[in-house]
């Protein structure tokens, strides 16, 4: 039991690398310790003004909840305090967390270099959680500030439309129209940034139920069917009679359709085609977009779902963007079990992808 082998390291890389939540980092590395210190009894102590508070415990509450007294720097990988509890420091200076077991097999601790790497990851992850959630708080709170302003645009541009004011021109419609229009866009890029923050922080409520694809798909295409029809595109809807729902959230799930269907529209010159067809495979439902765009170029594929980044061809700059849409819909794809997968070449068009569980079997 004494050397940690490089297999459990890449089980416990791989277990942290899966978990965003800093609570659910401090479980399962205090399992992992326990595990393989033979321990039955463990806890993760976090720093506060004055006391040792113990945030996590497997074991006896009673023993764990009492106050401690830690040394103040790490000497070793390990550290002895009383009771036969060893304590494993989880930052390298003035540590704010511990994780500790009680009654451990001496053997067990006797690799110092095995646990010192221990010791680095499990801190690592700790920290990248600690900056994820300050980035979604920052986030949630830059969302909030530019949602006031916008609804305020939004319904005095309404009202405004509606003629509530007194009559309007023609170009007052059209400039009013036009404020709308970009309003519904930055609505758009607002809600992105607001669910990017909840995938890296681990946030994203999900309400999972059977939807009707074909359902979500004319909720999609009432928001993008004026970007269709203004650029003259043929739009073609191919959906087989008995397709089963699929298992998801209805409210991303037609949102990731109209990020699909909208960057179809804009990447596809006047007078293109656009496809949607559906089908089953196995468990799943599948759904294609197919255009015959401009197309993605092979190196360019390769970081299309990277947040933030677009692509430096031209005729992609010409289009408004910043670069969240297909990452977001990816990440939500993938915690409803599902997702994209692009198939494309330069001026030869664009296939994407999108797969779902079915919620009941295909008939």
């Amino acid at each position: 039991m004494g050397e940690i082998r490089t297999e459990q390291l890449v089980e416990l890389g791989r277990a942290l690398k899966a978990l965003r939540d800093p609570q659910e980092i401090r479980y399962a590395a205090l399992d992992w310790v326990m595990a393989r210190t033979g321990a039955v009894e463990g806890a993760a102590l976090l720093r506060e003004p004055g006391a040792w508070r113990c945030a996590v415990v497997r074991g006896d509450p009673a023993f764990w909840e009492r106050e401690w007294t830690l040394p103040p720097s790490a000497r070793s990988s390990w550290e002895p305090v009383a009771d036969a509890v060893w304590f494993l420091p989880l930052t390298e200076k003035a540590p704010s967390e511990w994780l500790g077991v009680r009654d451990p097999d001496p053997d067990a601790l006797a690799d110092e270099a095995g646990w010192e790497v221990v010791r680095l990851w499990i801190g690592m992850a700790l920290e990248a959680a600690r900056e994820r959630e300050a980035h979604g708080a920052f986030f949630s709170t830059a969302v909030h500030e530019l949602r006031l302003p916008m609804t305020s645009i939004k319904g005095y541009t309404d009202l405004l439309r509606k003629g509530l004011a007194g009559p309007l021109t023609e170009n007052q419609q059209r400039f009013l129209e036009t404020i709308r229009v970009n309003v519904d866009r930055l609505a758009d890029l607002v809600n992105d940034l607001l669910e990017h923050s909840r995938l890296e922080t681990g946030r994203l409520r999900l309400r999972i139920e059977p939807v009707l694809l074909e359902e979500a798909l004319e909720g999609a295409l009432r928001r993008v069917r004026g970007e269709i029809e203004a650029r003259g595109h043929r739009l073609s809807v191919d959906l087989p009679e008995g397709l089963p729902p699929v298992a998801a959230d209805r409210e991303r799930l037609e949102g990731i359709l109209r990020k699909v269907l909208d960057n179809a529209a804009k990447y596809t010159p006047p007078g293109g085609e656009i496809r949607i067809r559906a089908g089953c495979h196995e468990q799943a439902v599948i759904c294609e977009v197919e255009d015959t765009g401009i197309g993605i170029a092979p190196s360019d594929q390769a970081r299309m779902f990277t947040p933030f980044w677009r692509s430096e061809d031209p005729r992609v700059r010409e289009v408004p963007g910043f670069g969240l849409s297909l990452a977001v819909a990816r990440g939500l794809l993938r915690a409803m079990d599902g997702e994209i997968e692009v198939e494309s070449a330069p001026d030869q068009g664009t296939r994407v992808r999108i797969r779902l569980p079915a919620a009941e079997p295909p008939r």
